[in-house]
Parts: structure tokens; sequence; C-alpha cells
């Protein structure tokens, strides 16, 4: 596929690396010197310093043999005029950054189709979503929903209680409606296991399965529940504004205070919600966590917009016995620090917007693709094709290579967890997990036979994933 990126930032940044990675044809146009020498410096891509939304510009990007935009600035404004002069040039997908619910909400005057944009995307948003289902799951570190929900994935860290450490996978006695597809160990060492394979304590566990069951891991894995309650968000910027919204209207009657430092963002705050205690102060300022009783809360979010502010509002966080704490991180780098400091629940906004928009670069007919936090592996959700190669067969006969395992089919609303002998029959929903230099080669199994990826295939792509 030909892809223009438009917005050199840490998303256009994270999808740049993943498609080229992939060996997508990749156009960033960048205006800021610093960033588009970045990406000169680092990733196999051609790189405009200009701006993206210019008809002039875009042409000089080959706009007109375009499959795909994706503007992604810091600007709504720009990253809309671009989409718009796409669809001019027939471009079948357009990708937009929209942090402004003025420009897509239910207020706005215009739709995303009248401006041009197929798919709408609010980094925020996403991560304030994956930090809700973290609160509704605490016993996990990262949570995901397939096929409408009926299957979910589970990151969960094993402790030295659990009877699963040290037997066999093939010898495990877990429920027939779940499987471990991926395990981590606290050396950053990751694999997708055999029957062979054992869980040690320390280890991070990828379970895969029936939602139902899945949703009582605690006896799964012999530990106590952990409930959460009353929680504390630090940072009153998008991510917490988001967050707090979407705890206020949950089933589950969260008790919710957000600190922010910024006297005028909780006035604005205080405006916007109905049932959160907005309070002003720093949250890494161990006399200001103290005042407001910090250890009254079951579960503390960390999203100040600053990885460092993050770190120690979490360590100090611990230091007051919170049970859950989950991080936000804008930098990869700052990754292996929280996993030396034990803190195993981060969210990447960056990587979460990225891996919402590399399911419409593929071959596949992928109707659902996760990126792991730790991006030591991918999942993705796929309907197999009449014309692929794998279909009809076993799953021993489709040959799969190591490091890629189907975690789960989905057939006629019966959630399957496959063995061996599973055959794979066309229109099934297929949950496959994969380490990264695997998952490059998914099309040779999974897409249509004929390979074809003309802009009529991306337009009809965009209405098959739409509609599902």
């Amino acid at each position: 596929m030909q892809i223009i990126i438009v917005g050199g930032g840490g998303v256009g940044y994270e999808l740049a690396r993943n498609l080229s990675e992939k060996a997508q044809d990749v156009v960033v146009i960048e205006k800021n010197e610093v960033k588009a020498r970045r990406f000169k410096e680092a990733l196999d891509v051609m790189v405009i310093e200009d701006n993206g939304a210019n008809a002039a510009v875009l042409e000089k990007a080959n706009i007109k043999n375009a499959d795909m935009m994706i503007a992604v600035t810091q600007v709504d404004e720009v990253n809309i005029i671009a989409c718009m002069l796409a669809k001019q040039y027939e471009v079948p997908i357009t990708v937009c950054r929209i942090r402004n619910s003025g420009y897509a909400g239910d207020e706005s005057v215009l739709t995303p189709k009248q401006l041009g944009i197929d798919i709408v995307i609010n980094p925020e948003r996403v991560a304030a979503m994956e930090i809700s289902k973290m609160l509704h799951f605490p016993d996990a570190s990262e949570v995901e929903y397939f096929n409408r929900g009926r299957v979910m994935m589970l990151g969960v860290v094993v402790g030295s209680e659990a009877d699963i450490t040290g037997v066999p996978l093939s010898k495990l006695p877990l429920h027939h409606d779940a499987i471990i597809v991926g395990i981590s160990d606290p050396n950053g060492k990751f694999i997708v296991p055999g029957g062979n394979d054992v869980v040690n304590p320390g280890n991070k566990i990828y379970l895969l399965g029936r939602t139902g069951t899945l949703k009582d891991i605690s006896s799964l894995l012999h530990h106590k529940k952990t409930m959460v309650h009353n929680v504390t968000i630090m940072g009153g910027g998008l991510i917490g504004r988001q967050l707090a919204l979407l705890l206020e209207k949950s089933k589950q009657n969260f008790a919710v205070k957000l600190i922010e430092k910024n006297e005028e963002r909780c006035e604005e705050l205080c405006r916007d919600l109905n049932k959160t205690l907005v309070v002003q102060g720093d949250a890494t300022e161990i006399a200001m966590l103290k005042e407001e009783d910090t250890d009254w809360a079951d579960a503390v979010i960390a999203a100040t917009g600053d990885d460092r502010n993050n770190i120690v509002a979490a360590l100090l966080s611990r230091q007051f016995g919170v049970k859950k704490i989950i991080c936000e991180i804008m930098k990869p780098q700052y990754v292996p620090v929280y996993g030396a400091l034990g803190i195993d629940s981060v969210i990447n906004p960056r990587l979460l917007a990225a891996s919402q928009i590399l399911r419409f670069t593929r071959k596949e007919d992928i109707v659902a693709l996760s990126i792991l936090q730790d991006e030591k592996a991918e999942i993705v959700e796929i309907i197999l094709p009449q014309s692929a190669r794998v279909a009809n067969k076993t799953i021993v006969q489709a040959k799969f290579p190591r490091g890629m395992l189907i975690g789960s089919i989905v057939r006629d609303e019966e959630v399957i967890i496959p063995n061996g002998s599973t055959v794979l029959l066309p229109e099934d929903h297929l949950v496959v997990f994969s380490v990264p230099k695997v998952s490059a080669t998914l099309d040779r199994y999974f897409a249509p036979a004929s390979g074809k990826e003309d802009r009529e295939y991306l337009r009809n792509k965009l209405i098959h994933i739409e509609e599902d």
C-alpha cells in the first residue's frame, strides 16, 4: 500500500515505524525540522518537510496514487483539511486525529463523512477507555475484547501462590474455554508457548478465552480478588477528563477524585464533571497526597502528561498502599523503568491509536488489532476468506510458524478454543496471537488468494469493517 502520514509526532512515528517494518510504501509530511530529521535518521520512509494541509505538498507526496491518508498532527484543523483534500484525489481511506468533540461529536454540524473523514481517531479517549477496562478488571494489567465482547484477553502477573506455576501447559487444569497464548518473564523475554513450556512466579501470562470464563480470573490464579471503588486520577488533561466522564457513567459505582495542578483547568473540569471531586494540587508532592488521603484510594491513575511526574506519583501512591496503579506513558524508552519498579499496568496512547489504524493497512480481513503495551506481540481478529491458504485445513495442516498461535475461533456465535485437529472454516472469526517477526507473514496464511489491493478493494474493506 501507498500511505501518506501527515504529522511527525508520537502517533505518526509509531505508525511510520510499524508500517516501514512491514515493507509498506510510506511518505511522512512534517513541517518541524527536528521532528522531520528524526524520521530521516531512524526510518526507511520518504520525508517531506512541509505543511500537509496543502494540495501542492500532497501532490509532491504522490497523493494521486495513495491508498490511505493518515492525518495525525496536534492541530485538528490541519488534519481535517488534509483529509478533505485527500478525498478530492479519491483516496479510498482517510484517517483523522480529532481531539475537539465539536468537530466529530454529536454537537458537530458536519459529520466526519462530510468532512472527508472515514475514520476518526482520538488517542486520549482510547487511552481513557483502556484504563476504564483495567479498573473494571483490576487483577489484569491488560484487557482486550474481540468479536463484539465474546472473547477476552487478559494480561496477568502470576504470583508465587498460583497453582499453575512449574507445570507444563499441556497438563494445566485450565478451563476448556481459556488458553495461555503468551508468557513474558521479568527480564523481558517473551514467548508464544507450546505444550511443554511452563509458567514461573513473576511471569506475566496472556490468557485468551470466552469472556464469561475469564471474568473470574482470580479463581483461575487462586488469589484474592481485587476490588476497586475509590479512584484517584492524577492529572486533569484530556485523558484524565475523559476517564472521569467514563467512570461517572459506569454502572459500577466508582467514587472518583481528580487532582490537577492548574487552577484554570480545575475550574473547567468542575464545569464538565458532575460526580467527580476536583482538587487543585501537585500529585508529586507527598504533603499534598497526605492531605488528600491518598491511602483512601483503591486505584490511582497517573496521567499528568509527563512520564517523570507519572513515575514519581506512582511511587508515592505505592508508599500509601494503593493496590492498583495505572500509568500513562508517553515515551517508549520509559517502559523498562516501569517494569523495574514493578508497575505492570501502563497505557501508551500513541501505541493504542496506532494499533487502531494499522488494521486498515493489512491485506488480511482484520476486524480488530491490538499491540501489547511492551510491543512484544500483536493480536488480530481476522475473518477467514474462502480463498485463504489455510481455509478448510486443520491447524496442524496449516503449518503455522513458531511464534503464531490461533487462540480462539468464533463460529456461529460459538467460542471455540482450538487444538491441532480443529478445521479452519471460511467466515470463521479467528483471534491470532503472534510475535512481531512473524506477524508480518500473516497475509501468507489469512489473506485472500488474489492479494488484490486496488482502490475499490480498499473501499469495500472499509465498508465491511464498518458494518461488522
